[in-house]
């Protein structure tokens, strides 16, 4: 038995070219002149938010832009920012720029602002971001928007009371409407972008063995006198009071700290991908501003990957790092060091934790490094299934109980059929 682990970036906005058209295609597979496309035809992306009645004036009094109506405001790049309410939390629409590209630019730059003035990601709800994209269509009666929706699969079609049209295509929920005075129908399409680590829950135990990476240390070579600078120049905040930089695409954390008159860089958070993604985007941006690649002292890179996992057994974490052909392998109490693959990994437990946690440096290769963890993986599984079927045989020799047959299934999980 075993299970798939799986992390998703939260991303600000999808791109237009990647929602689908008015014939659910591309608009250069499109042979019809009608079905323009929607990435031409976006007009704005309603955006749900956590930020409540009560703080937006606050933080809009913080943005620089002006209050053009009572609840519509435009930033000096010419965006348009209109605010409606959702119980108690604000919602915005952004629109006002023709471009698609711009419009989605100019939208991220201000909720960007809009988080360092909140200092939080204002768009998360839970564990997703909600994104509306609006789009003109060519279609000017009910029946146009069905036989396209049929046409190309969509499911779960009906109308709403008000003359509105909501279907399932492609794994996507969708929205036909008019807007009041106007013949032609707008597209809503939903995306939601969600954060899931997906790992081992409950009481399984052989091969469902999974891992998490916690934390990324990486220090650099950035001195006191640098950091606000190049943070500036790659469009980044830092805030003196947690000595921290709000992240654009996730809810992942990065936290500074001086040490030896350099910074260490350390992101934390609950996604495997997100963390990563993060540190190899400002990271890149950083490179940028500063015309040389800041992770290195002494032309050696200093990242250390905080991972936590699923091993509880310090023998059978011994045996698999043998048979998987570590070296220098060094044990001091729960603590259990090696080399793999040219990589140094440390094994310890913290906070009275049952599961081991793993640190490792000197990864040249990040792919590479997650395919070592998850050969450990399945090899440490196979020791705990050898060790639990062994453990059930004495059992039933002890117990006089006869084991009738047993079978190894294409998963490598055993079913045992015991006469009781």
């Amino acid at each position: 038995m075993s299970i798939t682990l799986m992390a998703y970036p939260m991303a600000f906005l999808v791109a237009p070219e990647n929602v689908k058209d008015e014939g659910i295609n591309r608009a250069s597979d499109n042979k019809s002149s009608n079905n323009a496309s929607t990435a031409q035809n976006l007009c704005s992306i309603r955006i749900l938010t956590n930020i409540t009645v009560d703080e937006l004036s606050r933080i809009m009094g913080q943005i620089e832009c002006q209050q053009i109506r009572s609840s519509v405001f435009q930033l000096p790049s010419g965006l348009k920012v209109e605010w409606m309410l959702n119980g108690k939390y604000a919602v915005a629409e952004v629109f006002g720029i023709s471009n698609p590209e711009k419009l989605q630019t100019c939208a991220e730059e201000f909720f960007q602002s809009m988080d360092g003035v909140a200092q939080r990601n204002v768009r998360l709800i839970e564990s997703a971001e909600y994104f509306y994209y609006n789009y003109e269509t060519s279609y000017t009666s009910m029946k146009d928007v069905y036989d396209n929706l049929k046409t190309n699969g969509a499911e779960r079609i009906f109308s709403t009371s008000n003359n509105e049209v909501v279907a399932h295509v492609d794994g996507q929920d969708v929205k036909y409407y008019k807007r009041d005075g106007e013949q032609t129908f707008m597209l809503e399409v939903e995306q939601v972008v969600r954060i899931l680590n997906i790992g081992m829950s409950g009481g399984y135990e052989g091969r469902n063995v999974s891992y998490g990476l916690q934390n990324l240390k990486i220090q650099t070579n950035i001195k006191p006198e640098e950091l606000k600078h190049l943070l500036y120049e790659a469009n980044y905040l830092y805030y003196e009071a947690g000595h921290q930089t709000p992240l654009k695409n996730s809810d992942a954390t990065l936290n500074w700290t001086l040490k030896d008159g350099y910074y260490t860089a350390e992101f934390s958070g609950s996604n495997n991908a997100a963390i990563t993604k993060e540190a190899e985007i400002i990271f890149r941006k950083l490179n940028r501003a500063a015309g040389r690649d800041l992770r290195y002292i002494n032309d050696v890179s200093t990242a250390v990957y905080t991972y936590s996992t699923n091993y509880t057994d310090k023998g059978m974490l011994l045996n698999t790092l043998v048979e998987h052909g570590a070296e220098e392998l060094v044990e001091n109490g729960d603590e259990v060091s090696c080399k793999l693959f040219g990589m140094e990994m440390i094994y310890y437990k913290k906070d009275g934790s049952a599961g081991y946690t793993l640190d490792i440096t000197q990864v040249s290769d990040k792919a590479g490094c997650e395919d070592v963890i998850n050969d450990l993986n399945e090899e440490y599984g196979l020791n705990i299934q050898e060790m639990t079927y062994n453990k059930i045989k004495e059992r039933l020799d002890s117990e006089n109980m006869r084991l009738e047959s047993e079978a190894v299934m294409d998963d490598n999980s055993i079913i045992l059929t015991i006469e009781v």
